[in-house]
């Protein structure tokens, strides 16, 4: 049994590691409208993204690794099209609290080339997600992020500073965690947590 797990994780491992050794293929497109002090202003265009949501008792990293495999298989042909989708950045998580469990939403952007009409997802508990255009206040920072409290110390922060620049119109209700990197990365890496503009 212990030799099966250990083989399948290994297996997945190489199958994220060939797709996703390099740079990412894309960026999830913005422009930066400004800059504040430790963070910035973006838009972000109107673009469809590929998601899978499942509630959460509680903060699970195991639980998270779920939806990022389902994501993955889609974009590995897993879809009706049988397509090869590249890997693009970022992936965003939002983690929202729901009578006292954890709503959380992972997504993969979907490259131009996809965007007019993205493949059917064959997994029914995949969708595709078109988000409106949206202002985001951003704050980006290093290393692997192991835990949700380095997410959430990230937020807290990146609140504090929006607050002191008495920056309008911010939703604090919610905030998005973006991450650019492969798991075999090691140096320079970039995560980020967005608050959206009301």
């Amino acid at each position: 049994m212990k030799l099966s797990l250990a083989v399948a994780l290994l297996a997945a491992a190489q199958l994220v590691r060939a797709q996703y050794e390099d740079e990412p293929s894309e960026i999830a497109p913005y422009n930066v409208i400004r800059e504040g002090d430790g963070y910035e202003v973006r838009e972000y265009p109107s673009a469809k993204w590929v998601c899978h949501s499942q509630t959460q008792d509680a903060a699970s990293r195991r639980k998270d690794s779920r939806s990022f495999f389902a994501l993955f298989r889609y974009i590995d042909g897993g879809n009706e099209a049988e397509a090869s989708i590249p890997m693009t950045a970022p992936v965003s998580m939002k983690k929202t609290p729901a009578d006292g469990k954890i709503d959380a939403q992972m997504c993969f952007y979907l490259p131009a080339a996809h965007q007019a009409s993205p493949p059917v997802p064959t997994n029914v508990d995949l969708y595709i997600e078109e988000r409106p255009a949206f202002t985001a206040f951003v704050r980006t920072f290093g290393g692997f992020v192991r835990k949700d409290r380095t997410w959430e110390e990230a937020a807290e922060a990146l609140k504090v500073d929006l607050q002191a620049a008495q920056e309008d119109e911010v939703d604090f209700s919610f905030f998005y965690r973006a991450g650019y990197d492969s798991p075999m990365k090691f140096k320079n890496r970039r995560n980020e947590v967005w608050y959206t503009k009301n």
